[in-house]
């Protein structure tokens, strides 16, 4: 019986290479991620027809609660090595910062997503989270045991007994539930002094803590506030120093909590608010970290030791929702590879190296390599309870690889590769001229009609007009408030503004440069057109 030939997890051709954003190309050779045929842009990138709605509901953006930066500090003293070896302490120090929730930043990439091929759809291309940012934000393993074989573990464990012993205490209680409050109150003090005596003792206020964090801050239960049994197994296992392929797990949640957004949106008549389950703050550092342009003016600093997420701490974007989607509608906002950038005090992990590499899959990987190569094998990724193809064919760029025409998902395993390329950390990765044609051909036009009609369609926002003067009537803007229901296209609205104050061009250019950052429109039409405070203007 003949045996199958080893495979590379790249392709490498010579082809005509360019970007995105312009039609020159040059001949190179390029290195692809390996996928199937390409089949039409419209059955693997259809987008949705959202209409007129409000602002989607969501709920489950955790913070730290009181006392937990103090909880982590005294668990990370006794048990940081072990969480090293389980491969969570940075997810666990990440816990401690406060991301802001930014409803528009949500909001504004909720309307990109597609259900079907789990990306952000822009007129410029397609992008999305891998398993890669999830790894790097949230400091969480791709590597380890399956976070679901754990879980059906289930009521077999000594430990997972006590511990729900300790919770059925709580549901008893006048709270009637395991709350997260009561909860600390429970395992920060010495476990001794509860009712429950156990030879298991020294390791209880451990895996109470992990439970915790888990319910808290990466598999949410129903009831947001309470501590659910499905993650007692899965803090027993952890708390032995065990690693879990956490990563793969929580992406899935992502990839189904941005569809959940992304269907309230279509829904005209849903006003039901959306259970966001998993550390869904990623999503928001994600697009922070990509559109630089469109988040806070400047990261924090990070000190030595801290995690990555810790540059968004406490920071706010003022970024008004047109200007947000403006700048993800510009290929030149978005950044490819934030990681393969120094960042001061953050240690790149070690595949981001100067010159490229290609090396064998039969060599000791360590974990960084090991960890490369699952972010670049399409696979399907396992929740709990959910599941989610995951594409990084699709979005190669972000990897550091050139991107062609994408195919349907392959079914390779990584095992099976013989050896597989690593990119320069300073390589500019490219297109190709067939993917340049047929997306241009086939779907960019349609991607910015639908798209920008979609989220402009719902969105009443209002400019400052200053000091403007009209022709028609000589006289200057006294400041009255206009709201305008924006129409398809952001320079439309510009247009639409100066027919209706017949303005000059240079005005109208003053007046574009106020309004991406303002939130108030206030205008004077005149006598004959004079409009009261809750007057509406609609712009065909």
């Amino acid at each position: 019986m003949a045996t199958e030939p080893p495979l590379a997890l790249y392709e490498e051709k010579l082809e005509l290479m360019g970007s995105n954003n312009n039609d020159y190309f040059s001949q190179r050779i390029a290195r692809f991620i390996p996928n199937h045929p390409a089949k039409p842009l419209d059955e693997y990138a259809p987008l949705f027809k959202t209409s007129r709605h409000s602002e989607p509901l969501f709920k489950g953006w955790k913070l730290p609660p009181n006392k937990w930066p103090e909880w982590v500090d005294q668990m990370a003293g006794k048990h940081s090595a072990g969480w090293m070896k389980s491969g969570i302490f940075d997810s666990i120090m990440s816990s401690i910062y406060e991301i802001p929730c930014n409803h528009d930043l949500i909001s504004t990439l909720s309307h990109f997503w597609n259900p079907k091929t789990n990306t952000f759809v822009f007129p410029w291309g397609e992008a999305t989270i891998t398993l890669e940012d999830v790894m790097i934000l949230g400091g969480f393993s791709i590597l380890g045991d399956s976070v679901d074989g754990v879980a059906s573990m289930a009521d077999m464990s000594e430990k997972v007994e006590v511990m729900n012993r300790f919770r059925s205490e709580l549901v008893r209680s006048k709270s009637k539930k395991a709350s997260h409050s009561k909860w600390i109150q429970m395992f920060m003090k010495n476990p001794n002094e509860n009712e429950h005596q156990h030879e298991l003792d020294h390791d209880i206020e451990h895996i109470g803590f992990l439970s915790l964090w888990l319910s808290r801050f990466v598999f949410p239960s129903l009831d947001q506030d309470s501590v659910g049994k499905h993650v007692f197994p899965i803090a027993v296992k952890l708390s032995q120093g065990v690693k879990l392929a956490l990563a793969p797990t929580i992406l899935a949640y992502i990839y189904q909590n941005l569809t959940k957004l992304k269907e309230q949106f279509v829904d005209l008549n849903s006003n039901a608010s959306v259970n966001l389950s998993g550390p869904f703050q990623l999503v928001q550092i994600w697009g922070h970290e990509r559109f630089p342009i469109a988040g806070p003016k400047a990261p924090n600093e990070l000190r030595p030791g801290e995690p990555r997420l810790a540059r968004w701490h406490t920071l706010k974007s003022n970024v008004s929702l047109p200007l947000l989607h403006s700048h993800m509608i510009n290929l030149e906002s978005f950044v490819w590879r934030p990681y393969a950038v120094d960042l001061q005090n953050w240690k790149q992990p070690m595949y981001y190296q100067d010159s490229e590499q290609i090396l064998s899959n039969s060599l000791t990987l360590d974990d960084d390599l090991q960890s490369f190569v699952r972010f670049l094998t399409p696979c399907e990724l396992n929740g709990l309870g959910c599941k989610a193809k995951y594409h990084p064919h699709r979005v190669a760029m972000q990897l550091g690889f050139d991107q062609d025409v994408p195919g349907g998902l392959s079914s390779y395993k990584s095992s099976k590769f013989d050896k597989f390329f690593v990119p320069s950390r300073l390589f500019q990765p490219g297109v190709s001229k067939r993917y340049f044609d047929w997306w241009k051909n086939a779907g960019q036009m349609n991607v910015q009609n639908d798209q920008d009609s979609s989220i402009h369609e719902r969105m009443n926002v209002s400019v400052e007009c200053r000091k403007f003067e009209q022709e028609d009537c000589g006289k200057k803007c006294d400041f009255e408030f206009v709201d305008l229901s924006l129409g398809d296209e952001f320079d439309d609205i510009l247009m639409s503004l100066k027919k209706i104050c017949n303005a000059t061009k240079r005005k109208i250019d003053s007046l574009k440069e106020s309004y991406v950052g303002l939130e108030h429109c206030k205008k004077k039409l005149g006598s004959e057109s004079r409009l009261g405070k809750n007057d509406v203007i609609i712009i065909d």
